[in-house]
């Protein structure tokens, strides 16, 4: 059976990786995202904003035979601007919010419409942020938080031939990681934290994360949870 795979994000990071370990896996890709560095004879890539709504709205998912195993991943997201929300700019609130849900909610929808026929996975990259209130991270806590309740609801819908999971990666060496590091303490109470799980060592690297996203892939049909914690996993 051929199997097909949607990623957005790949132009770095968890969605970059994840798109080339699926290529090795023989999946047909499609990558989604505003930078692309994969060159491969069965990967496609469509360059876009993922912030802007109107852009996602035109989107159109590639047709598929009825028989043909397709999963989504949303895993474009941004940490956005680490600043209390009172000095956050109503744009970049804006921004955050359209990048991190509502792109997510808007492909979910497209996907699921798209492919009624076939045995599909949709997988959202969460995060532990979701369940914690973390000082100038409101915009992406708020977002994780409601990407696992979107998640959560859509499988309550049961839609036909469809399984969907929020994962977890944890902390990941990934640009964001940067983003985190480059803050301002100032208006960040968790920086030296950050410094430390570098300093130390202790982040998880982006090939153990997305080798784990297959393990669940593969094996999806295996597990009673539908949000789960890649540190649970060994």
């Amino acid at each position: 059976m051929q199997k097909v795979a949607l990623i957005t994000g790949t132009g770095s990071g968890i969605g970059k990786a994840l798109a080339k370990l699926l290529l090795s896996e023989k999946y047909l890709v499609f990558g989604y995202s505003r930078t692309n560095q994969i060159k491969h004879a069965n990967f496609t890539f469509t360059k876009i904003d993922l912030s802007d709504l109107e852009e996602v709205q035109r989107i159109k998912f590639p047709k598929l035979k009825a028989t043909t195993e397709v999963l989504l991943v949303n895993n474009a997201a941004t940490i956005g601007s680490i600043l209390p929300i009172d000095k956050k700019s109503e744009k970049e609130i804006i921004g955050e919010y359209n990048l991190n849900i509502i792109s997510p909610t808007l492909l979910s929808r497209k996907f699921i419409n798209a492919y009624a026929d076939n045995i599909k996975l949709l997988i959202n990259i969460g995060s532990g942020a979701a369940n914690s209130p973390i000082s100038s991270w409101s915009t992406y806590c708020a977002t994780k938080s409601a990407l696992d309740m979107l998640i959560q609801v859509i499988a309550e819908e049961k839609h036909k031939n469809l399984q969907v999971f929020s994962i977890h990666p944890g902390v990941v060496d990934t640009n964001m990681q940067k983003e985190i590091r480059k803050s301002d303490s100032e208006f960040f109470p968790l920086h030296q934290k950050f410094m430390d799980y570098y300093a130390n060592q202790e982040l998880f690297s982006v090939k153990s994360v997305v080798f784990r996203i297959l393990q669940i892939i593969a094996k999806k049909n295996d597990f009673d949870e539908i949000i789960l914690n890649l540190r649970d996993f060994k």
